[in-house]
């Protein structure tokens, strides 16, 4: 099943560069999994960035978080940060929500089959 996170990263003081180098890497790494279906990070203000990541399945979620290429960049992030918080929407497995857990992540409720992903869902339509 499809799930989206909600992340705001309260960045500390002076880390700021460094935490969108890696946020930056971090996107690259995203394009190697077709799984992930969106990738958003917006700067609502100079030490906050908010990102809403949407997952077709846990095993792309797993899939990406376990590429080696965002290790490094990941671990940088989580550093830069004073605060993380994470919400979620959608029904994770097991696995996911034990890798979930290390970001303090809450559960969100949502209206009957108002979170589904679309299965017509086409990148290439011009519609």
């Amino acid at each position: 099943m499809a799930f989206m996170l909600k992340i705001q990263w309260d960045i500390k003081v002076g880390r700021e560069a460094d935490f969108r180098t890696n946020q930056a890497a971090l996107c690259k790494v995203m394009l190697e999994h077709p799984g992930v279906i969106c990738y958003h990070a917006d700067y609502p203000s100079p030490r906050v960035s908010q990102w809403t990541e949407i997952y077709a399945t846990d095993a792309a979620f797993e899939a990406h978080l376990a590429n080696e290429k965002g290790r490094v960049p990941l671990a940088t992030l989580i550093d830069a940060c004073d605060k993380i918080t994470c919400q979620c929407w959608g029904n994770p497995n097991a696995r996911s929500k034990e890798i979930l857990l290390g970001f303090g992540t809450t559960y969100e409720e949502t209206a009957e089959n108002a979170f589904v992903l679309n299965p017509r869902a086409d990148k290439d339509s011009p519609t």
